[in-house]
């Protein structure tokens, strides 16, 4: 499980994205498909860390971040930076992925 402290340290690092993804999408409903896969993602990675104790969505909010800030990529980019792991990592598969985004 995440503490506080987590869910906190989460928070931050996606609003940052956030406020950035917002200049990359063209209206609310790529906006929304960047919340959706944010929220996506936190919830497949639900109290799963990695190897240096740091929540692992902390990575995907990383890379978007990269994509978005300095490679200056559009929402689906950033949509696919979020869920990138997820099919890797958890019970997910390639055709759920595609039936949700």
């Amino acid at each position: 499980m995440f503490t506080e402290k987590d869910n906190a340290l989460i928070n931050q690092k996606f609003e940052t994205l956030r406020l950035a993804s917002l200049k990359r999408c063209a209206n609310q409903a790529e906006y929304e498909e960047v919340l959706k896969a944010f929220d996506f993602a936190k919830a497949a990675h639900h109290g799963v860390r990695r190897r240096s104790g740091e929540p692992y969505i902390i990575h995907p909010i990383a890379v978007a971040q990269i994509v978005v800030q300095e490679i200056g990529l559009g929402y689906k980019s950033i949509v696919a930076s979020l869920i990138h792991d997820v099919v890797e990592d958890t019970e997910y598969t390639v055709e759920d992925i595609r039936a949700l985004f």
